[in-house]
């Protein structure tokens, strides 16, 4: 008898220590809108392997890398003359990057206003991260913008054209491209403009012919040397578009450039 008491204390003693352990909880965050502070600490950032995700709080709109992010409180491109946004619903950046494509496609009407329409491509979906066709175009800092061509093309701008000697309008392709690139030097400005080396070529020569300045162009573009380190980089596919690519806005401290 006295072994079986003895016995079942022990048993009761180990129920209770194993009760006594706190169970492991499982948690699914999910993330919120929050607004912004100007006080707020520099976020906290988590490599994924789907996605960007912050910890913490967020400063800023442009969230990581700008093929490994995503985008907060986001800013939405407006409709504009002589411009046409193919995909409204992929047009949100930061409201750096949207002020100026808006600045740059309205101060190139005004200086071409017969041209056709330009296309604006896809910049970022509203919260950022991984869309089709694209390996950036993650964190709200790049645009494709189409060219301009001596006659619109017939499907264009619903679709980009590629670009040739016969149909490129140098003069306003080039006026366009300068836009973006005068604003290198500004917050969140441009800091790389992709577009195929060929193109940059038909650029290149063309204003050479009309009296550019040879250290202007040769700190545009790549062209005439694959090595070289233009503003204008060429990637291929970018026969057909200029890709501009913006720097982190000074204020976005969770903004990788």
């Amino acid at each position: 008898m006295r072994l079986v008491v003895c016995s079942l204390i022990a048993l009761l003693a180990t129920v209770a220590t194993v009760d006594a352990k706190p169970k492991r909880e499982h948690r699914h965050v999910k993330a919120t809108r929050t607004k912004r502070s100007a006080h707020a600490s520099p976020v906290k950032v988590e490599h994924h392997h789907l996605a960007y995700v912050p910890r913490g709080p967020v400063e800023g709109q442009s969230l990581g890398l700008p093929w490994s992010g995503r985008l907060h409180d986001a800013s939405e491109l407006p409709a504009g003359d002589g411009y046409v946004i193919r995909r409204p619903w992929r047009a949100f950046g930061t409201r750096t990057t949207v002020d100026i494509i808006h600045h740059a496609l309205e101060d190139f009407r005004a200086q071409f206003p017969d041209a056709h329409a330009v296309a604006v491509g896809d910049i970022s979906q509203e919260s950022g991260g991984q869309i089709t066709q694209h390996h950036s175009h993650q964190s709200g800092r790049d645009v494709d913008i189409g060219l301009v061509y001596k006659e619109k093309p017939a499907s264009y701008p619903e679709d980009f054209v590629k670009a040739t000697a016969e149909n490129l309008d140098c003069e306003a392709t080039y006026a366009l491209l300068n836009e973006f690139a005068e604003t290198a030097k500004a917050d969140g400005g441009a800091q790389v403009i992709f577009m195929d080396f060929n193109v940059q070529g038909l650029l290149y020569h063309w204003a050479q012919d009309h009296g550019e300045d040879q250290d202007v162009l040769d700190r545009l573009f790549q062209y005439p040397n694959r090595g070289g380190e233009g503003l204008v980089r060429h990637v291929v596919n970018h026969d057909n578009h200029m890709h501009v690519r913006f720097k982190c806005p000074d204020a976005d401290s969770s903004c990788r450039n």
